[in-house]
């Protein structure tokens, strides 16, 4: 790897670099694949010189850098969220630290106000409401696994082709298992700092709340609530309420002005309670406008926010047995730890079977051993339950099976396809997009792992057609 002479390295570990997608103070993001699995990342490094000691300067030292970065890692590896950046892997090679993270194409929230505000028009409501309502999804999934993110603002947000908003950057993160920072202590973007971290106070899941209700404003109004110098910021985020964004867009319903303001109140109490509480409220609030805006039409009009998160029309969740919730629970958390309540209590709110259900825990496993273990115990179970009705629908065949919703048939056919654009590896691919996944999130992943010169729609297009 080049370093010293600026030049963009060739190789880093086993990535092969294609581009550099961005510079900053502290390293570079390269676009690079994996030639492992022929898969395209996103490979984020802390540039050399950032690794020195730091004393003496105003930039955080070598050691924090590098422990901010593997607490990035961390923090976002412990998280498996179609709304949250994936992390591959992590590592160090040739004096660089880096992170495989998921190459997401697209561009990020602060270019997309960027531009609305360079062609003089506002964000859509809809749009603006969906990506907000995945937003809050991703942060209520992410609290309930003890991660609270503390950088909420619009350049962490990536808005991929496809339409989706994804998370990303956990590098100041705060876990349950321990923090970069104490009390006293202040860490985040200025405009976007919720009043508690500007005191250096303690923090909870409230504060990515706050920093989330300044995104909002920002989508609805065109406008950051909070600008200025620095000390002008602090001030106003600390004792100034903004005024409502219907001030700036005359448009926007009351509704939405209230919903704002109780998300930037500055004591924590006064805020929604949880990530999970203001998309319910979101749902609502949307679910009126509909009927105020076409009475005849609401059901088909509101579709296209819920659709973002809910759970299928009409699919009926099961009446788990607790005694089998506890039994899951305490094989899991075996592999996972005490995290194991949070993972089994959400996986079994949103699956509509026992497959399902075992898919989704799957997925927490970190390897393959784990997911024919964590199997075998539930294929034990089945059998020592002597219920058949059970035995119908508990994942009784292979981890794979377990793990992969498609049909072997699709998966193979897919693979062949795939193959003459990655060779070899076209069926480790194929068979790992394939966990968990129904066929649209099957389809996508596979594009995802196309090199770039591959046209992505004709691949995706050619699924209509018989296969080779």
């Amino acid at each position: 790897m080049t370093s010293q002479t600026g030049a963009t390295p060739r190789q880093i570990g086993r990535y092969r670099i294609e581009r550099v997608l961005g510079r900053g103070a502290m390293g570079t993001v390269y676009l690079a694949t994996d030639p492992h699995i022929q898969r395209e990342v996103a490979l984020k490094t802390i540039r050399t010189p950032s690794l020195n000691d730091g004393q003496g300067t105003a930039e955080p030292s070598g050691a924090e850098l590098t422990a901010r970065f593997l607490n990035e890692a961390r923090a976002a590896g412990r998280l498996v969220h179609p709304h949250i950046v994936g992390v591959f892997d992590y590592g160090e090679a040739q004096g660089v630290a880096f992170i495989a993270l998921e190459y997401v194409r697209g561009e990020n929230l602060a270019q997309r106000l960027a531009q609305h505000a360079r062609d003089g028009s506002m964000m859509p409501l809809l749009d603006a409401l969906t990506w907000f309502a995945q937003l809050l999804d991703a942060l209520a999934y992410a609290h309930e696994l003890g991660v609270i993110h503390r950088d909420i603002k619009p350049a962490n947000l990536l808005i991929a082709p496809r339409g989706e908003c994804k998370v990303t950057d956990f590098g100041i993160a705060q876990l349950d298992t321990g923090r970069l920072t104490q009390a006293g202590m202040m860490i985040g973007t200025p405009s976007y700092m919720s009043p508690e971290q500007y005191a250096g106070a303690e923090i909870d899941a409230r504060s990515d709340l706050f920093s989330a209700g300044v995104v909002l404003y920002e989508m609805l109004s065109g406008q950051c609530p909070f600008s200025g110098a620095p000390a002008a910021v602090m001030h106003q985020v600390m004792n100034e309420m903004p005024p409502p964004p219907s001030t700036h867009v005359t448009s926007l319903p009351a509704e939405l002005d209230a919903m704002v303001l109780k998300a930037l109140a500055k004591r924590p109490d006064d805020r929604y309670a949880s990530a999970q509480s203001w998309r319910n409220a979101l749902f609502t609030l949307h679910d009126s406008f509909m009927a105020r805006l076409d009475p005849d039409h609401t059901v088909v009009r509101a579709q296209p926010l819920r659709q973002t998160l809910a759970a299928p029309a009409g699919a009926a969740r099961p009446d788990w047995p607790p005694e089998f919730l506890a039994q899951l629970e305490q094989r899991l958390a075996s592999h996972v730890g005490p995290i194991a309540s949070l993972l089994v209590r959400r996986a079994a709110s949103h699956a509509t079977d026992s497959q399902t259900l075992a898919a989704q825990l799957a997925r927490h496993l970190s390897n393959d051993a784990a997911r024919r273990e964590f199997d075998t115990l539930l294929k034990q179970h089945v059998i020592a339950s002597g219920d058949d009705s059970k035995r119908s629908t508990l994942p009784i065949e292979s981890t794979s099976a377990a793990c992969m919703p498609l049909d072997a048939e699709h998966v193979e056919a897919a693979a062949r396809r795939l193959a003459s654009h990655v060779g070899p590896f076209a069926h480790v691919i194929a068979e790992r997009a394939a966990r968990g996944a129904d066929a649209a999130t099957f389809r996508a992943r596979l594009a995802d792992a196309l090199p770039a010169s591959v046209d992505r729609e004709a691949f995706l297009r050619a699924f209509d057609d018989p296969p080779p």
